[in-house]
């Protein structure tokens, strides 16, 4: 391996995101979450025991909010806060409860119902799931991600018929959006009609080219009407799809609440991954201004600049990290791409010598060593 091999990897952090599933999977799922004793009659809003042993910002988003809800336990509006502070961080059983506890005192809110039946559909509870979003719908007929939930989840039980109705009505209320074309085509696909789901799956794809679901079941339905090379033309650009989400704001006014800084890495990391670099960047600043020493979201900030080109920036992160952590080869592999794009090779090759010594069979550092050794 020579010093002037180097410019062979000047364009490695343009495959970087090959890489994602090793930088971006350094964030691990953590332990379990711990189980939590069933309530006593006098403590009918859920609580976590050893909030000192979680993530400090989630440990103090959940006292502050039991401070609020114990000063005031009627307060359905603070009940349910609080849920939405459990399911954005996967506790979910602790979550339905206040969600339930927040329905009973506040029966007339459409937000209730809606995270239940959101809830319910992710266990399989389909039936359940269907009657809730019914119920949000009577109190808030306009909400359309509540018809496009309600319509899947008719379909996942069985009733058809019912599960069109609801996506008629949102192709109806939201002309410009593909999800009732999609719904329908789900619904024709499930009728064994591919003629009509081709028709309707097309119109979804033209309102909306890059939504991966339509893409993919598009391609499965052309290959059911015998047109093999269209399903391939799909299914080749799958991979630049897009993960399309609902205009959600019930939703999404959980998300945007985490506070575990292990959970909001993984977001963050997936946000990188579907290409949404400003909200990766964001996440990522988050949590290194809840945990300033956070390895991971150094590390993957190196790597988000270094997609961007701004190799400066990334070489910057990458250093911090190897200050936080030097004995873990990553940093060095990801530093070696970033030195050498801002011509600094022979310091390069410096953290690619250090990334081996610590992990001789390192993945990312071994293809760098190839390319320079043109193999």
């Amino acid at each position: 391996m020579t010093r002037s091999d180097a410019a062979t990897v000047v364009g490695a952090w343009g495959v970087t995101i090959v890489f994602l599933g090793f930088v971006l999977g350094c964030a691990d799922s953590g332990p379990d979450l711990p189980d939590e004793p069933a309530p006593t009659a006098a403590a009918e809003v859920p609580r976590i025991p050893s909030l000192s042993e979680l993530d400090p910002g989630f440990a103090t988003a959940v006292r502050d909010a039991l401070a609020v809800v114990d000063r005031d336990p009627s307060n359905g509006a603070a009940v349910g806060a609080l849920g939405r502070l459990y399911q954005a961080h996967r506790y979910v059983d602790q979550a339905r409860r206040c969600y339930e506890r927040a329905e009973e005192l506040e029966p007339s809110s459409p937000d209730w119902p809606y995270y239940l039946g959101f809830l319910a559909a992710g266990r399989g509870a389909h039936d359940e799931a269907a009657r809730r979003f019914e119920r949000v719908l009577e109190l808030r007929p306009s909400y359309w991600a509540a018809r496009v939930r309600l319509g899947n989840a008719l379909l996942a039980a069985g009733d058809t018929d019912g599960a069109e109705d609801a996506f008629r009505t949102v192709r109806a209320a939201s002309p410009g959006t593909p999800w009732g074309e999609l719904g329908l085509g789900k619904a024709a696909r499930r009728r064994g009609q591919p003629e009509v789901a081709a028709e309707h799956l097309r119109t979804a794809l033209a309102l909306d080219a890059a939504h991966r679901e339509t893409r993919y079941l598009l391609a499965m339905t052309e290959r059911q009407l015998g047109n093999p090379e269209r399903a391939e033309d799909l299914l080749a650009d799958l991979e630049d799809a897009e993960v399309s989400n609902l205009d959600d704001p019930m939703l999404e006014a959980v998300f945007g609440l985490v506070r575990d800084t292990q959970t909001m890495i993984r977001t963050a990391n997936q946000r990188l991954a579907e290409g949404n670099h400003l909200a990766a960047e964001r996440l990522y600043r988050e949590v290194l201004r809840l945990d300033p020493e956070s390895y991971d979201a150094h590390l993957n900030l190196g790597v988000l600049h270094g997609l961007a080109d701004r190799n400066q920036e990334a070489a910057a992160a990458l250093e911090r990290a190897i200050e936080i952590d030097p004995d873990r080869a990553d940093a060095y592999a990801l530093l070696t791409i970033a030195y050498i794009r801002t011509g600094r090779a022979e310091e390069g090759l410096r953290q690619l010598e250090r990334a081996l010594e610590i992990d001789p069979d390192h993945p990312r550092a071994r293809e760098i060593l190839r390319n320079l050794s043109g193999n």
